[in-house]
């Protein structure tokens, strides 16, 4: 239960501070859907963390401090960091400055339900693979193994499936062509991650190599 408070506690707390980074910058607060937005993400993750809590704790306390090992230790801090300025960019956008082209209400409405389907995506993903860290690192302190079932049937990295989804779509779902420019460092990055990700299992995962034989795709069936 203390696992799951403290990480119930981190999640709303990040939330909280993103939604006032926005609406600061916004300068004022009747935004809405950008208020659907922050209130999504908070639910979707503290349902997250609940479930996790219940289901597999050893995977939320790895997500809330990874064990040693990271190999890619340059996509946190730089997300983190571009996050801020995403939220900074759409709030004055969406709230003060109104730049051109302004998203109309439907294609926000549209951006929100793709960030909600990338989250499902995700989740889906955490819930099916109990060696899902936040951290690139193999896992022999928590005797991984392969895992293949699920959203793994389809393709080999189905949470980068789901981030890029919730990348594309973050700024149009707070009302800002122009915050999108903001996510493509962080899309980079995650690109980045996904063959550091795939160079660290192919290497050090037993059976992987055969894995990735039989799901040829990475990221996106029929395309990476």
């Amino acid at each position: 239960m203390a696992l799951i408070l403290k990480a119930a506690v981190a999640t709303i707390f990040f939330y909280y501070l993103s939604a006032a980074v926005y609406f600061f910058a916004a300068g004022r607060w009747g935004l809405t859907l950008a208020w659907t937005y922050f209130t999504m993400n908070c639910l979707v993750s503290l349902v997250l963390v609940v479930g996790l809590g219940v289901k597999d704790p050893g995977l939320l306390k790895e997500r809330i401090k990874p064990g040693p090992g990271e190999r890619d230790k340059l996509f946190r801090p730089v997300s983190m960091m571009m996050s801020v300025v995403t939220m900074v960019v759409a709030g004055v956008d969406a709230g003060r400055k109104h730049w051109w082209p302004v998203v109309p209400e439907w294609l926000q409405i549209a951006g929100l339900i793709f960030v909600f389907v990338g989250m499902l995506f995700l989740t889906w993903a955490l819930f099916t693979n109990s060696f899902f860290s936040v951290a690139v690192r193999l896992q022999p302190d928590r005797q991984q193994v392969l895992v293949t079932s699920g959203p793994y049937a389809m393709v080999r990295h189905p949470g980068y499936t789901g981030g890029f989804l919730y990348l594309f779509f973050t700024a149009l779902a707070l009302g800002s062509w122009w915050a999108t420019l903001t996510m493509i460092p962080a899309i980079v990055l995650t690109v980045r991650r996904t063959f550091l990700e795939e160079a660290m299992l192919r290497e050090g995962l037993p059976g992987y190599n055969e894995y990735a034989a039989r799901v040829r795709y990475r990221v996106l069936p029929g395309v990476w």
